[in-house]
């Protein structure tokens, strides 16, 4: 009498790959991929890949910072890949995020040749420092990083987040550049 079990069925594993591109053909990198549970991120290129998926339905979603989400469902049959492709539209919304750039010692406003940057996932958008004053309107909801560039200050930064609808005022500080002359002349 022969009280072995049947060897169990290997399966093989399938995969979900694909790329996510904005809607006017820029790769977009950091793209937070979703996938029943679990998650990836795009390449700088865009591509991204879900591994070790058993037979079955799945929802991929993709989402990044100042586009709108989207989501594909797809069917995944054992030992066959999958490849899916999205372009994200820009999400512009009605939030801004403005103020004055100041002298850090002083507390003057600082209103000469200079850039306030906000970084942004495809392009940072920049805006010329006038009258000491910045402001970067039609954003999304979420956190930005600024960064200044002002001759003669050091580079300061911020992160600042910002609600649907909101008017965030945020002043940045900036330290004059320090030049010391070396001890030998």
């Amino acid at each position: 009498m022969n009280l072995e079990s049947p060897p169990e069925k290997t399966v093989i594993k399938s995969k979900i790959s694909g790329h996510v591109l904005s809607t006017s053909g820029a790769m977009l990198r950091g793209v937070r991929v979703t996938c029943n549970g679990t998650e990836t991120k795009t390449l700088a290129d865009g591509f991204f890949v879900l591994g070790g998926l058993h037979p079955g339905t799945y929802e991929v979603t993709v989402s990044l910072q100042r586009f709108k989400s989207a989501s594909k469902t797809v069917s995944v049959q054992e030992g066959k890949d999958e490849s899916l492709s999205f372009r994200l539209a820009e999400a512009t919304e009605n939030a801004k995020i403005c103020g004055h750039v100041y002298d850090a010692e002083s507390k003057k406003s600082i209103e000469h040749d200079g850039r306030v940057i906000l970084i942004l996932p495809v392009s940072n958008k920049y805006k010329a420092i006038k009258n000491g004053y910045y402001e970067f309107d039609n954003l999304s909801a979420g956190t930005y990083k600024l960064y200044t560039s002002i001759s003669g200050y050091e580079d300061c930064d911020a992160t600042v987040t910002v609600a649907d609808g909101e008017t965030k005022n945020f002043d940045l500080f900036c330290k004059t550049k320090r030049t010391e002359e070396p001890p030998w002349g």
